[in-house]
């Protein structure tokens, strides 16, 4: 028999604030973020210099490549979709849609986790 008077036991942590694939999603948002600002710094900046031009597209391309693993391994994305989304990174336009997309679903899996998402990134 059970005792009608015992607390009940369930678990009461927050799993999702626990899990360590959240604090991955969090910096990889804040790679993706600082990429996008990059990419429109690129698009500011192509009228009048070249060689700048240049080092910032390597640099956002670097930023987002980074971002976009970490933050696929922190939602648990497959291979096939992290070769697809780093594929895409290197078509133009269809490369900022994705991050966009991307940093979309980060905000949403960290404001579930807690977490306060600004302009430039997630902080607890």
């Amino acid at each position: 028999m059970s005792n009608p008077y015992e607390a009940p036991k369930a678990q009461v942590g927050d799993s999702l604030r626990d899990d360590p694939g959240v604090e991955e999603v969090a910096s990889g948002q804040k790679l993706v973020i600082y990429a996008i600002l990059v990419y429109l710094a690129i698009i500011l900046v192509r009228g009048g210099a070249g060689p700048i031009a240049g080092v910032l597209a390597i640099v956002s391309l670097v930023l987002s490549l980074m971002g976009i693993l970490r933050i696929s391994n922190g939602l648990g994305y497959g291979t096939g979709t992290k070769v697809l989304l780093v594929i895409l990174m290197f078509v133009p336009l269809v490369g900022l849609i994705t991050l966009l997309v991307l940093n979309a679903k980060a905000t949403n899996r960290l404001r579930e986790a807690g977490y306060q998402v600004g302009l430039l990134g997630a902080r607890r």
